[in-house]
């Protein structure tokens, strides 16, 4: 069920699923995408596992505060999701980004070091200049114009994500357009996609903010991701000391249900050893 909160001045919708007594578990959206690109069961499963899991929808997208005569970056996207924090009277959490919000998580953890008790960045980067780039062909489909219609935009996003998603577990296109039905229906606003965009190209190298990081902190990058390549996953673990990088075989620039149990079983171990380390306040 959605609901909503003020957080750093502006009203973001959330999810919160578990128990509230459990460890918490936040979870950062990537660039353009709505909460519910974490999967429902991927959410339950870290559930199971006994945490407390909070998905939400960054500014500017979803039902999230809409910001279109208001220029912002990724650490303002990082103090949002310390003010979600702050909205849940929750003093930490374990906090997991994918892609955009791999970076946003990164600088959350940085910036807030108290507040983030570990840190799992999927299939995300340092910003590091001279990394590798997408695919040409990613690339263009990423700087495509449409028709500025919502049946212009679905095709282009079934097509990104037929070039970007795991090449070993492909998706049917049936469900690829019903999703982006589905999230188009709950909101479209392509004008948000672009600001993030412009908000990740202008934060630049994140390395010597990864340089602070020393909370245990796992790495997980797809092999075959044609959006952000392997190395890119590869540098982010390089720069923060004592972290773990996990790749995996056949995984692209998404999360395939058939990787749901590995993967959370891999972010769960980087929690519970977090939990060792220091116990968890709730």
């Amino acid at each position: 069920m959605d609901k909503y909160l003020i957080s750093n001045d502006i009203q973001l919708c959330y999810q919160d699923l578990g128990d509230s007594s459990k460890p918490a578990i936040l979870l950062i959206a990537g660039l353009g995408e709505q909460l519910g690109e974490w999967p429902t069961n991927f959410c339950n499963l870290l559930v199971e596992h006994g945490y407390r899991v909070i998905r939400y929808d960054n500014r500017d997208i979803g039902l999230s505060d809409k910001m279109s005569e208001q220029p912002y970056s990724l650490n303002d996207m990082a103090d949002d999701a310390a003010g979600l924090l702050d909205a849940l009277a929750l003093e930490g959490a374990h906090v997991v980004g994918m892609s955009m919000g791999g970076m946003i998580a990164q600088i959350l953890t940085a910036e807030h070091p108290s507040r983030v008790r570990s840190l799992c960045s999927i299939m995300s980067s340092s910003g590091k200049p001279g990394l590798p780039k997408p695919t040409t062909p990613v690339q263009a489909i990423m700087a495509k114009k449409t028709d500025g219609s919502i049946n212009g935009f679905i095709e282009n996003w079934v097509a990104g994500k037929q070039l970007i998603d795991s090449p070993a577990y492909p998706a049917k296109n049936s469900v690829l357009y019903a999703r982006a039905k589905s999230n188009c229906e709950r909101s479209y606003n392509p004008g948000g996609y672009m600001r993030h965009l412009n908000a990740i190209y202008s934060n630049g190298s994140r390395v010597s903010l990864l340089e602070k990081i020393d909370c245990p902190t796992l790495i997980l990058h797809g092999t075959d991701d044609p959006l952000i390549p392997k190395e890119c996953g590869e540098d982010t673990a390089k720069h923060i000391k004592g972290s773990r990088l996990e790749l995996i075989d056949g995984m692209g620039h998404n999360l395939p249900q058939a990787l749901h149990p590995h993967l959370c079983n891999s972010i769960v171990e980087n929690i519970e050893k977090a939990e060792r380390l220091k116990p968890a306040k709730q």
